[in-house]
């Protein structure tokens, strides 16, 4: 079991499970995840985050990879994205979902945008105030949200100290 209790921790479970080379990156925050799956030389990144505050420096950091479309930036909540016809192989939503009002309705954008892999980590309860600003309450309700869809849609779902993950292969 992973006992790195970091997004650099979570990302390294997810990696494995990541199938394809086109990926949707749902919540791009400080660009971790973008910034490891770029080093990847296939890839194909899509991130998508309402607030990013992170594009700028991506923006200058990856601007090669932008402008032969390697990374695209997208300035959306993932509940209202619309890709039209673009499918991913893999969605990923690593240390995200918690921001998300219904983070169901993330999750099924997610499942619609996808052909393969999807995988979601996040912070459970026992992360507030430790690894996270967030409540016990706020993370415990979306927790348990994600957890009832995952087990409602036949979703793998692993336990680490101050995280789950919840995995499925389409």
């Amino acid at each position: 079991m992973n006992h790195d209790n970091s997004i650099e921790g979570m990302l390294s479970e997810a990696l494995p499970m990541i199938t394809g080379t086109r990926i949707l990156d749902v919540g791009t925050g400080f660009g971790t995840v973008v910034t490891k799956l770029l080093s990847i030389p296939t890839i194909k990144v899509t991130s998508v985050d309402p607030e990013a505050w992170a594009f700028d420096r991506l923006k200058t950091s990856y601007s090669a990879e932008i402008r032969t479309g390697r990374l695209k930036l997208v300035k959306k909540k993932i509940e209202h994205l619309d890709m039209g016809e673009e499918i991913f192989d893999t969605a990923i939503a690593i240390g995200s979902l918690h921001h998300l009002k219904d983070p169901v309705k993330g999750i099924v954008k997610m499942e619609q945008a996808t052909q393969g892999s999807i995988v979601i980590t996040d912070w459970n309860s026992k992360s507030a105030g430790i690894h996270n600003p967030h409540s016990t309450d706020d993370l415990e309700l979306k927790e348990k949200t994600i957890r009832r869809h995952a087990s409602d849609h036949n979703y793998s779902v692993s336990n680490y100290d101050y995280w789950y993950m919840i995995y499925k292969e389409k």
